[in-house]
């Protein structure tokens, strides 16, 4: 009974002192980068970009057990970049938190999760190097909602933790990076998936007759 009545609350205290502990050694980082304007010609569609509300407040959470514990909210920073990257495509955009019901309002939907997150430390690659992996899946839809196809697309960031004050600043470097890698795979990659190409092949052919033939 003694033992009950003291060693309960013991094993509480230690309970609490190593989940501080824990706080203490995580890497958490809110990912904030800027990301230019795109020089690139706007194709006259409208576009709407559907980012939902996982997207939105993404948080990605390290789980492997051997590695000091990161945590990193990438929502609202991947929502900066991919506004921009749409709006830098294409000549009217909307951002969506649901798909739209597919009235003909937009000319293309497109809609973005998070796949993957995968990172590298110093400490497991024996480098001075911070490494990001960020693999996205686009949904992409006509404007009545009938999916054209499924882009899976990856990209990869790093930097150096010598040029930088911390750990949390290495890793906010490296995954800003690889952010931009991905936008700049989305504009040089977009038309050229089969898929799309197809689809924007008819559509500049049934443009190209409606103006020809105007009812």
């Amino acid at each position: 009974m003694n033992f009950c009545l003291y060693s309960y609350p013991k094993r509480i205290l230690l309970a609490l002192l190593a989940t501080l502990l824990l706080s203490a050694c995580t890497t958490n980082v809110t990912v904030n980068g800027e990301y230019p304007t795109a020089l690139v010609s706007k194709q006259p569609l409208k576009v709407g970009l559907v980012l939902n509300e996982s997207f939105r407040g993404y948080r990605f959470e390290s789980e492997e057990s051997q590695r000091e514990p990161v945590v990193m909210a990438l929502g609202e920073s991947q929502v900066k970049l991919f506004d921009r990257v749409v709006t830098d495509m294409f000549q009217s955009t909307s951002t969506l938190s649901a798909m739209p019901a597919g009235n003909g309002q937009f000319d293309l939907i497109i809609a973005l999760e998070v796949a993957e997150v995968q990172l590298a430390i110093p400490t497991e690659t024996q480098l001075n190097v911070y490494e990001v992996w960020l693999k996205y899946n686009l949904k992409i839809y006509d404007g009545k909602g009938q999916a054209i196809t499924a882009w899976q697309m990856s990209s990869y960031g790093k930097t150096q933790t010598r040029l930088l004050k911390s750990s949390e600043s290495a890793l906010n470097q490296a995954t800003v990076s690889a952010l931009r890698d991905a936008g700049a795979r989305m504009i040089t990659g977009f038309q050229r998936v089969p898929e799309i190409r197809q689809w924007f092949a008819a559509h500049q052919t049934g443009t190209q007759l409606s103006q020809r033939n105007p009812q």
